[in-house]
C-alpha cells in the first residue's frame, strides 16, 4: 500500500485540482502566536499527515481549514473560496468538509443512529427515511451496523471512534480532516481506526490527519509535513521526512518518537 501513496509526482500533482490552499497563514490567541507563516497546497485525493512535539500548532492548524478557529492572518481557500472572507457561506463550505476529533464529540443522550442522522437531517434537510438508510450504509462501512440501538456509553473507545468517522461520512464530505482519532483510545483499539481510514485512503478521499502514528503516516501518506514553533519546517514523502528527514529539528523529534 506504501507505494501506491508515497509516488505523488509534481506531474500527478499538476494534474490534479488545488482542494486547500494555504498562504501565509497566522494565528493568535491574545499575545500566543500559535501560526506564524504557514503556506502549503493539499490536492485532490492527496493524504497529509501533519507530525510534529505537542504544542508546535498542528491541531490549530487543522482548526483553521474549517473556521473553528477564526484564521489572524493570511488566507485558507477550499476549492478556490477564501474561508477567511467575511462573505463566505462558511456553513456551507463545511459541508464539504468532515472532521473528526480526538473526543468523538458524540451526543450521549442519542444512540449511534440518531447521531448520524442528526446532520443530514438538520443541514442538508434530507428525509428521516433517507438520513436512515444512508447511516446504516455508513455504519456498514465501519463495520458497525449491529450498533445503531446502542448508545455511546456502551460502545468502546475504538468504536465510538469509528462511529464519529460515518457519522462525518453521513455528510458526503469530499475532504476529512482527523485531529489525532486515536490519541484517546487504548493501543488495541488503534488499529480497528486506522483500517478505517486506510480504506478511505484508498477510495480516493482527500485526507488531512494530525497524528503520532508513525507507522501509520509511513504506510498511508502522500505527503508529512512535520511542524515546530508555528511553522512547516520540513515537508515531503514519507520516505525523506519520516526515513530521512534533513532538518535538524525534525531529526531529534523523530530520535525521540521512533
Amino acid at each position: 500500500m506504501g507505494a501506491e501513496y508515497t509516488a505523488t509526482t509534481a506531474a500527478d500533482k499538476k494534474e490534479r485540482a488545488v482542494r486547500i490552499r494555504v498562504s501565509h497563514l497566522k494565528k493568535s490567541f491574545g499575545e500566543l502566536t500559535v501560526l506564524k507563516d504557514i503556506s502549503t497546497d493539499i490536492y485532490q485525493g492527496e493524504v497529509v499527515v501533519i507530525i510534529g512535539p505537542s504544542g508546535s500548532g498542528k491541531s490549530t492548524f487543522l482548526r483553521c481549514l474549517n473556521k473553528l478557529e477564526e484564521v489572524t492572518g493570511g488566507s485558507v481557500l477550499i476549492d478556490g473560496k477564501d474561508i477567511t472572507d467575511k462573505h463566505a457561506d462558511i456553513n456551507k463550505i463545511r459541508e464539504g468538509i468532515g472532521m473528526v476529533f480526538q473526543h468523538f464529540n458524540l451526543f450521549n443522550n442519542m444512540d449511534v443512529l440518531h447521531n448520524l442522522m442528526l446532520a443530514p437531517v438538520e443541514l442538508k434537510k434530507q428525509s428521516k427515511g433517507e438520513a436512515s438508510r444512508n447511516a446504516m450504509e455508513m455504519l456498514a462501512r465501519v463495520g458497525l451496523e449491529d450498533k445503531a440501538a446502542a448508545y455511546p456509553s456502551q460502545l468502546s473507545g475504538g468504536q465510538k471512534q469509528r462511529v464519529a468517522i460515518a457519522r462525518a461520512l453521513c455528510m458526503k464530505p469530499d475532504i476529512m480532516l482527523f485531529d489525532e482519532p486515536t490519541s484517546a483510545l487504548d493501543p488495541e483499539m488503534v488499529g480497528e481506526v486506522l483500517q478505517v481510514m486506510k480504506q478511505l485512503a484508498a477510495e480516493g478521499m482527500t485526507m488531512v490527519i494530525v497524528t503520532h502514528e508513525m507507522g501509520f503516516a509511513r504506510e498511508v501518506s502522500d505527503r508529512v509535513l512535520f511542524m515546530d514553533g508555528g511553522y512547516i519546517v520540513e515537508e515531503g514523502t514519507p520516505q525523506e521526512v519520516i526515513l530521512n528527514p534533513k532538518e535538524p529539528r525534525t531529526i531529534d523529534f523523530l530520535n525521540k518518537v521512533l
